[in-house]
């Protein structure tokens, strides 16, 4: 629907600082000229607005500026795994092109020797952190390391990897193993694919900007569980942690 792409009055209002309220009084004629917004109606009568004219405004205001790309680059790639793209799974993902974009990403990287990491989010009973992110998300609990759930996703598990990384962590960077491997291999750019975008993603992105790490995600490879949280949350990295680009710009990056 095309109201899918479209942020609505609460999203618009958080990624701007201000309340609802304050959007809706500034209204006038289906336009707020303060920020320079166009107010677009659904049939039902919700407010919506376009993602573009937020970011420039952020552009405007001095957020979103390129961090570009390093000169070596890893490819992360998180929980394109059946629990996140089965859509009988309470977990799933919105899956539209993710997993094409990420064999994109995959082929790429292996033939221009650029290291491949994919991380597995699975729950252990036994482990402090995992059992207190599951009484937060209790749906995590199908994540036994030994089930289907925690299985690649079909299409992506035939390709060999340098690092698969089975993590009770909501960040990849929290994993001594991965630490070490992108120091050895002096990685100095992630990019991150796989979901969830306003979950691991996000939190890996924050954790690797404080790291020292150059951070691009091709928004074509990430997903969420809905096309709203999907959009403010890529705007709003895109606006303070990383650089969000297309695919086929990172597919070129990757080749230079």
């Amino acid at each position: 629907m095309m109201y899918d792409n479209l942020l609505n009055i609460s999203e618009a209002a958080k990624l701007l600082g201000v309340s609802p309220s304050t959007l809706r009084r500034l209204e006038k004629n289906g336009y707020i000229e303060e920020y320079g917004l166009k107010v677009i109606y659904t049939p039902g009568g919700q407010r919506r607005y376009m993602t573009d004219e937020i970011q420039q405004l952020f552009s405007n205001q001095g957020f979103s500026g390129q961090i570009g790309f390093g000169e070596k680059p890893a490819l992360l790639i998180r929980d394109l795994t059946i629990a996140f793209t089965d859509p009988h799974s309470q977990l799933s993902i919105n899956v539209e092109n993710q997993i094409e974009a990420t064999k994109q990403l995959v082929e790429a990287a292996q033939e221009h020797h650029i290291p491949i990491i994919f991380s597995q989010t699975i729950y252990q009973s036994d482990h402090k952190v995992s059992r207190l992110w599951c009484t937060k998300f209790p749906s995590l609990q199908i994540l036994d390391p030994q089930s289907t759930w925690t299985n690649l996703h079909p299409e992506l598990s035939g390709y060999s990897y340098d690092i698969i990384n089975p993590t009770v962590y909501i960040t990849d960077i929290h994993n001594e193993e991965v630490n070490t491997f992108l120091k050895e291999k002096d990685v100095d750019t992630l990019i991150l694919a796989g979901a969830t975008t306003s979950g691991s993603i996000r939190a890996t992105a924050v954790d690797a900007l404080q790291s020292g790490y150059r951070v691009m995600i091709p928004k074509e490879a990430v997903g969420d569980r809905n096309q709203s949280l999907q959009n403010s949350t890529l705007l709003d990295l895109n606006a303070r942690y990383a650089d969000v680009i297309s695919l086929d710009k990172l597919l070129k990056n990757m080749k230079t």
